[in-house]
C-alpha cells in the first residue's frame, strides 16, 4: 500500500512525547508529563445540568448541524471576552474550532505550501511542530530568551531564509507561559516581534491557551491587541478554562484570514459539535465566569508554588542546573548540565516512580537533549512533594554516574 500514500504521510511522525507517555501508565508512578488540567476545576454539576436541560429541551439547536463559523451566541461573547484584553475581533471575525489544535491545523493549511518556512521558538510546542510538518514546512527555531524570542537572530534567520530561496511564511508563538518553557514575553519583545513582521511582511500566529491563568504579576497585553497592520492571528481554547474533553476552541483574526478557515474548515469537519458550543453559551449566560476563573487560578498558584518550593528543597544545585518561574499556565522548564540526556534519565526515574517530559522533542533544530518540562497541575501536592524529591535524586544519581569517569 505505501506508493498509495501521499508525500506528506512519509514524513509524518508519531509523537516521540507520547509514544514515551506509554510508560509513565505503570502502577504508582508519580507523572509530571502530562499537560492535563486538573479536573477538579471543570464545573461538573453545572455541564451535567445544562447539558440534559439542551439534548431534552433544546434538540433542534444543540442535536443538530450548526455553521462552519460557529455559533453567533457563542461567538458574541468571546468577542466581548478578547475585547476585555485589548483585541478588537467582532464575530464575523471569529470561527469556532474543535480546541485549538484544530486552529493550529487550519492555520497550517491556510498558509503553507511545501517547503514554506515557519519560524517557531526553541523549544515550542509539539503539537504546532506536527501541524506545520504534516503541510511539509520547514520550521527554523529561533532561541528563546527570558523574556521571549531573541529578536536578534529572528531577523537574522528570516534574511538567511529569503537569501536560500524559501518563503517564509509566519511567526508562531506562545507569548504567555509557553508551553513548554513556562516563560512570558515582555512587552517590548512583543512589540518589536511586529515590528519584524510589519517590515518582513509576515503573519504572527499568537496562540494563548493558558493567558487567563495567570497567578502572579501584571497581564502584558496580546500580540493581537499591539498589532496595528492586521497581521496576527489568535488561537485560543477552553480545555484550560472550562473542560478539555468538550473540544471548544477559537479562532480569531483578520477577516479575509478567516474567510479562507471558514472554506477549508467546511472540507474538515462541517461543524465544530453543536452540543458543546451549547453548554459554552450557557456557561457565559449563566456561570459566574470571572468567579469561576479566579477558582482555577487560586487552585494552581498553589500548585505551583509547592512545585517551585520543592524544587529548591530537592534538586540537586550546581551549574548549568535551572528552572523557570512562570508567572502562569501549567509547566515550569529545568534544564540541566550539557553532558545531561533527559531521554536516557528517563529510563531511571520510571525506576524511582516519576516520570516527565523530556525537553528535546520540543526542539526543531536536535537540541534540548539536557532539559525536560514538569507539570504542576494534575497532581496532588503530597505528589508534588514526593514526586521532586525522587526526582531531585535521580538528578543526583545520573549527575554522579556521568561525572565519576572525569573524576577518575
Amino acid at each position: 500500500m505505501n506508493p498509495h500514500f501521499a508525500e506528506r504521510t512519509k514524513s509524518a511522525r508519531r509523537s516521540v512525547i507520547r509514544e514515551l507517555l506509554k510508560l509513565t501508565e505503570q502502577p504508582n508512578i508519580i507523572s509530571f508529563a502530562g499537560g492535563l488540567p486538573d479536573p477538579a476545576t471543570f464545573p461538573r454539576e453545572f455541564l451535567a445540568r445544562v447539558a440534559a436541560d439542551e439534548i431534552l429541551n433544546n434538540p433542534g439547536k444543540t442535536l443538530q448541524y450548526t455553521t462552519t463559523e460557529g455559533k453567533l451566541p457563542l461567538r458574541e461573547p468571546l468577542s466581548r471576552w478578547f475585547a476585555e484584553d485589548g483585541m478588537k475581533f467582532p464575530p464575523d471575525q471569529i470561527v469556532i474550532t474543535s480546541a485549538s489544535q484544530q486552529g493550529l491545523d487550519l492555520v497550517a493549511k491556510v498558509f503553507l505550501d511545501p517547503g514554506d518556512v515557519v519560524f517557531v521558538g526553541l523549544p515550542t510546542y509539539i503539537g504546532a511542530i506536527q501541524a506545520f510538518q504534516a503541510m511539509q514546512a520547514r520550521l527554523v527555531g529561533v532561541p528563546l530568551e527570558e523574556d521571549g524570542m531573541d529578536l536578534g537572530k529572528l531577523a537574522e534567520a528570516i534574511r538567511a531564509t529569503r537569501r536560500a530561496g524559501l518563503t517564509p511564511k509566519f511567526i508562531y508563538e506562545v507569548p504567555d507561559f509557553q508551553n513548554p518553557s513556562g516563560i512570558t514575553w515582555s512587552e517590548e519583545k512583543r512589540r518589536g516581534l511586529l515590528e519584524i513582521a510589519r517590515r518582513e511582511d509576515l503573519v504572527v500566529v499568537e496562540d494563548m491557551p493558558y493567558r487567563k491563568l495567570r497567578y502572579v504579576g501584571k497581564p502584558v497585553p496580546p500580540l493581537a491587541a499591539l498589532d496595528e497592520d492586521g497581521r496576527v492571528v489568535v488561537l485560543f481554547t477552553f480545555s484550560k478554562t472550562l473542560a478539555a474533553g468538550l473540544r471548544l476552541g477559537a479562532l480569531a483574526g483578520p477577516k479575509e484570514i478567516v474567510e479562507k478557515v471558514v472554506t477549508l474548515k467546511q472540507a474538515t469537519d462541517l461543524c465544530t459539535s453543536s452540543l458543546t458550543q451549547r453548554l459554552a453559551v450557557r456557561f457565559f449566560q449563566e456561570y459566574d465566569v470571572e468567579g469561576h476563573m479566579e477558582k482555577i487560578c487560586a487552585h494552581y498558584r498553589v500548585k505551583r508554588d509547592a512545585m517551585l518550593a520543592a524544587l529548591e528543597r530537592y534538586m540537586p544545585k550546581g551549574e548549568g542546573i535551572r528552572w523557570t518561574k512562570p508567572e502562569g499556565g501549567l509547566f515550569l522548564w529545568v534544564a540541566l548540565p550539557e553532558e545531561i540526556d533527559t531521554e536516557r534519565m528517563l529510563l531511571k526515574a520510571i525506576e524511582h516512580k516519576v516520570a516527565y517530559v523530556i525537553g528535546a522533542p520540543f526542539f526543531v533544530d536536535g537540541g534540548g537533549h539536557n532539559t525536560m518540562r514538569l507539570s504542576f497541575s494534575s497532581a496532588t501536592l503530597e505528589q508534588i512533594e514526593e514526586g521532586i524529591r525522587r526526582l531531585g535524586q535521580v538528578v543526583a544519581e545520573e549527575l554522579a554516574a556521568v561525572r565519576s569517569p572525569q573524576q577518575a
